[in-house]
């Protein structure tokens, strides 16, 4: 037996090829996309804070195009049920990172058509910063439609891809978890390697043309994924169903999301066993989206000067993620409900009071802002660490809590698994637009007066940390507070290591078995929630 076959026993010879030829996708798909969206987040900030006409207001701006692109992504993902009901998971998956790669060429057009030259720097307030003279000619504002597409195509992607795995190895669960550990493991691999490679990237050659690798690695990416073969059970069930034009099976699929919203919260708030899960999942993944895509962006550019070193803190929180899914992996015996990871979790949080506190000790002392970068990427590597096994272990929970019917879900009815994740992704995009578009109004202030400090390092540092106190420090232990205090909420969590979380339901009176009425009651009502 080959050590191909001792690794993945079971797979047949056309199931290992298929996992093979996504896998490579699969890195290819990461390392391009933390070059893509760590060049386009860098963008964002020096463009919308070096631009006269928008530097007043430019993380006020940011929050917003953060939001809207969330919305996006979540819309993306409601345009995968039609597609994937016309066409091969694979072909949609492919034709998805195609698009993704040609919006990153336009930028790479518009750049030099503008006079966009490769980045230098220049010296303010003692730290080296990039050159705004350097930039294309072009208005800001044109990264709005761009990176809302981007959000599109990325919610296609990122929902197929916890799709695609099924069409792969079936339903079998043994082949399944061994598949979604080896693509999670090089995934985070790639993504770790891809953020630190995308900020040397956007060090030397600046924030544009640092997309010069993301053409061919989207078009490799999507070039394997094109390999795969993939069942036709979407395009059978297609002649059963209603005939629908693309435009009338896209409104029929997004009122059909909304209506699982409404099911999702129906079952979310029936039982304490569901309940807990707004502060777990929902508000854990808010602060955790919000410590790479706020915090470390915000931070480098306010304080640090230069808005790239955040994909060295994003690369430290991508190799924690790596880590903590490992250490579920270690520990999934000794640990069987999600509630010690969650408490993690939330604990871990308030290590982001470090980064105020030393900040301006260590930068006001000689340590040079890139320096202190890979400073912080080390704590972000031990609060990613909590959020990954948490996220990870409830993920698990949930699907075993609520049944996958994919039954239901290929015939155009709503399954209690996709109602509640519904309800759940929604709840985080809501919050998480609010804090961005929230704090971007409160970051403004404390930047404008940075901005208007000249030649003073030490009172522009002490400026620019002022708000982290608030944001990094406060804000985070307040949900610190709310996480850890809700995973009391189920029965039998009173245990630092529950041995299993108790549901709601009674004994039935006459079978003495546990009766699931209330579970079953809403999977009866979600049954009549037509596509």
């Amino acid at each position: 037996m080959s050590t191909i076959d001792k690794l993945f026993p079971g797979f047949t010879q056309e199931q290992k090829r298929n996992l093979l030829f996504y896998t490579i996708g699969i890195m290819c798909y990461k390392l391009g996309l933390e070059s893509a969206l760590g060049a386009v987040k860098t963008m964002m900030t020096e463009r919308f804070n070096s631009n006269p006409a928008t530097s007043a207001n430019a993380f006020t701006t940011l929050g917003l195009l953060e939001g809207l692109n969330q919305l996006m992504q979540s819309l993306g993902s409601i345009a995968v049920a039609p597609l994937i009901f016309r066409f091969k998971t694979p072909q949609v998956l492919s034709a998805a990172i195609s698009f993704f790669a040609a919006i990153s060429v336009v930028f790479l057009v518009l750049e030099p058509a503008t006079g966009g030259k490769l980045v230098t720097y220049i010296t303010k307030n003692g730290k080296e910063v990039p050159d705004p003279s350097t930039y294309g000619n072009w208005s800001p504002y044109i990264i709005f439609p761009l990176f809302l597409l981007i959000g599109g195509a990325y919610g296609i992607i990122e929902l197929i891809r916890r799709v695609i795995p099924r069409d792969i190895v079936g339903g079998d669960v043994g082949k399944l978890k061994k598949m979604d550990a080896t693509v999670h493991i090089w995934y985070e691999v790639a993504g770790t390697g891809g953020a630190f490679f995308s900020a040397f990237m956007i060090q030397k050659l600046g924030h544009v043309y640092a997309m010069c690798v993301v053409p061919p690695l989207f078009i490799a990416a999507a070039f394997s994924w094109y390999q795969v073969s993939s069942p036709e059970r979407n395009l059978a069930k297609l002649k059963d169903a209603p005939k629908r034009s693309a435009l009338g099976a896209m409104a029929h699929y997004t009122a059909v999301y909304f209506s699982s919203i409404v099911t999702g919260a129906r079952i979310i708030f029936s039982s304490r066993r569901f309940i807990w899960l707004i502060p777990g999942y929902t508000l854990g993944l808010v602060f955790h989206r919000y410590l790479e895509n706020g915090i470390a962006p915000n931070f480098s550019k306010i304080v640090l000067g230069d808005a790239s070193y955040a994909q060295i803190m994003n690369g430290g929180s991508n190799f924690g993620e790596l880590v903590g899914a490992f250490t579920v992996f270690i520990f999934n015996t000794q640990i069987k409900t999600p509630i010690p990871w969650v408490r993690w979790d939330a604990l871990v949080l308030n290590l982001l009071w470090l980064v105020p506190c030393l900040g301006y000790q260590f930068l006001s002392t000689g340590t040079t802002p890139q320096t202190f970068a890979w400073m912080v990427a080390g704590l972000f590597m031990f609060i990613s660490m909590g959020w990954a096994a948490g996220d990870v272990s409830l993920a698990a929970y949930v699907q075993s809590q609520l049944e996958h019917n994919e039954e239901e879900e290929l015939t155009g009815e709503v399954s209690p698994l996709g109602a509640v994740m519904a309800f759940l992704y929604s709840s985080y995009i809501v919050l998480y637009f609010g804090l961005n578009f929230g704090l971007g109004k409160y970051l403004d202030v404390y930047a404008n007066r940075v901005k208007a400090i000249k030649n003073d390092k030490n009172l522009a540092y002490q400026t620019g940390i002022e708000p982290f106190y608030m944001i990094a420090g406060v804000m985070f232990s307040v949900g610190c507070v709310v996480i850890f205090a809700g995973t009391f909420i189920p029965k039998g969590s009173l245990a630092i290591n529950p041995e299993i979380i108790s549901d709601d339901d009674v004994l039935d009176a006459e079978t003495g078995k546990q009766n699931t009425t209330g579970v079953v009651e809403f999977a009866h009502d979600i049954s009549d929630v037509k596509k």
